[in-house]
């Protein structure tokens, strides 16, 4: 629903139930069940003993010292289908694109951004960086530019006998956004690198909320 109106009580005002639905009714229902939406993250890259057959660009390790922007699954189609959703019916994660990329503003507002994010890297990396964009475009400038407004370096968690590692981001921040604009995550390694594992269930995915209007 859209965001209800702010109304002025004046005094001595005749109440009606079209002012009680409009103005009671409606604003609490909103602010009880705010636009939200949260995904898991599609796994990007492959390496040996890690491919999903929905993985996006199967069959190689990604590219060292390039930014890609992580791909979503639509709500109950990623590895943590309970926790996934989005309570706007759909247009928080609607796309024109073959896949989804990026989450959407429904309304103005300012919004709460949620992310968890998963680098596997071909060897034991020395840089690992991941950020939130605004409005990016898939695999746009993550390097320049206003899009970037947060970011994170995160140390390694997990260094496998293969010689892989494994780094895993988080950043809670958030942002003014008006209605369809979008937010979407980004990753990049001085190693070639997979994002997203799928076998780290739930542990790569991005969060939307409205928690209030726009200053």
């Amino acid at each position: 629903m859209a965001t209800p109106l702010v109304h002025i009580w004046r005094q001595r005002e005749v109440v009606t139930a079209d002012t009680m639905n409009k103005y009671i009714r409606d604003v609490q229902k909103f602010l009880y069940t705010p636009p939200a939406c949260k995904v898991t993250l599609r796994q990007r890259g492959t390496f040996v003993g890690s491919n999903p057959a929905d993985a996006i660009d199967k069959g190689k390790w990604l590219t060292f010292n390039k930014w890609l922007t992580y791909p979503l699954y639509a709500p109950g189609e990623g590895s943590a289908p309970s926790e996934e959703y989005d309570n706007t019916g759909g247009a928080m994660t609607s796309t024109s694109t073959a896949n989804l990329w990026r989450l959407t503003a429904p309304e103005d507002g300012i919004y709460a951004v949620t992310f968890g994010g998963v680098i596997e890297t071909n060897g034991e990396a020395n840089n690992v960086h991941f950020r939130l964009g605004k409005n990016q475009l898939v695999d746009g400038d993550w390097t320049s530019g206003r899009a970037p407004f947060a970011s994170h370096s995160p140390g390694r968690v997990h260094h496998a006998s293969n010689g892989s590692g494994r780094y895993i981001g988080s950043i809670t921040t958030t942002i003014n956004l008006k209605q369809n604009e979008t937010v979407s995550a980004g990753a990049v390694a001085d190693k070639d690198f997979v994002l997203a594992n799928r076998a780290m269930h739930g542990r790569s995915f991005l969060e939307l909320r409205w928690v209030g209007r726009l200053p």
